[in-house]
């Protein structure tokens, strides 16, 4: 086991059943993890677990953490269970969200944060992670650190969810102007809900209808997806083995790669289009400077035939794996 990683648990998983319905499944136990769930900030005796996950992925900006934090305590609902998904943040984030984490329990939101060591771009990895610690989620939601939801974003996802069913939507990418008018007490009032650029609106629009036409008349790469805001029925999710954790580095992978295997089952998904209903709000950041898909480090592998049920993926405990990682 590599070093420095705490081991949770050692329960062996169960084969890979394709194509199941809602009624069982293997991952109602997690496997042995060389990552680190705590779950500190929670207080009081062991409570009814929710059907509803909220798995926000995160490294090192603490700032655009805390602030989509406080867009979850003013959800319309409370009934969901919020999980960090941190691909090595050094222990500032933690510290600097931890106040917020118990302000969410004290409302009534459960939350856990679950960190991985930093051996470079290993989102797949903890995402799937994420998902083995939440076995009790039928409504798995996934979206970034960087991302403020409106009020009705969990409702939105809850009401248009069903068995088997595939959500995708979007984002209104604030301009650096736009993200420097927002604190804490601006979030806690709603006022980023305010911040909708006509451009934006149509951009969302554009989307929408290229992923309904796109889906209907069966094109590749439709519909389109943002791993910033999609959202998955467990069911669906565990027939093709969760994230491929062979996509190591940025680029392509943990949301083009599900969407690729996902519309390949049949019976086909059911996709919820939710552009321009229930789009996030992402904040802006330095970002790189942006490359050619081809000289992506995910590019040649995102090329090659991959399975539907991908072979390194949630089912396969993490001390079974291999070189991948």
């Amino acid at each position: 086991m590599t070093t420095g990683l705490l081991s949770i648990s050692s329960v062996r998983l169960s084969p890979i059943q394709p194509h199941r319905e809602l009624v069982h499944s293997p991952f109602r136990h997690a496997p042995t993890s060389p990552i680190i769930c705590d779950r500190s900030a929670l207080s009081g005796s062991e409570e009814l677990l929710s059907k509803i996950s909220v798995i926000i992925s995160a490294y090192n900006n603490a700032p655009a953490l805390r602030l989509t934090l406080l867009g979850y305590l003013r959800q319309d609902c409370t009934d969901f269970h919020l999980h960090i998904a941190d691909d090595g943040s050094t222990a500032d984030l933690k510290e600097s969200i931890t106040p917020l984490l118990e302000e969410l329990n004290s409302a009534g939101i459960r939350t856990d944060h679950h960190w991985q060591e930093d051996r470079g771009f290993r989102k797949n990895i903890i995402l799937n992670e994420a998902v083995r610690q939440c076995p009790e989620s039928d409504l798995l939601i996934f979206t970034d650190g960087d991302c403020i939801p409106s009020r009705t974003f969990v409702s939105t996802h809850i009401d248009h969810h069903c068995s088997r069913s595939f959500h995708v939507a979007g984002a209104y990418r604030l301009t650096e102007a736009a993200t420097s008018t927002l604190n804490e007490d601006s979030v806690r009032k709603g006022d980023h809900e305010s911040l909708k650029e006509p451009d934006q609106i149509r951009d969302l629009q554009r989307r929408f209808r290229k992923s309904k036409w796109g889906t209907l008349l069966r094109r590749r790469h439709r519909p389109k997806i943002l791993g910033l805001n999609m959202a998955f029925d467990r069911s669906l999710f565990e027939e093709i083995n969760g994230f491929d954790e062979k996509f190591i580095g940025w680029g392509l992978g943990e949301d083009s790669d599900l969407r690729d295997r996902a519309m390949r089952l049949r019976p086909r998904p059911i996709v919820r289009n939710l552009y321009t209903m229930n789009d996030v709000f992402h904040q802006w950041h330095p970002v790189p400077p942006p490359r050619p898909r081809r000289e992506l480090d995910t590019w040649e592998y995102y090329q090659k035939h991959r399975p539907v049920c991908c072979e390194a993926g949630l089912q396969q405990s993490p001390l079974e794996k291999k070189d991948h990682k």
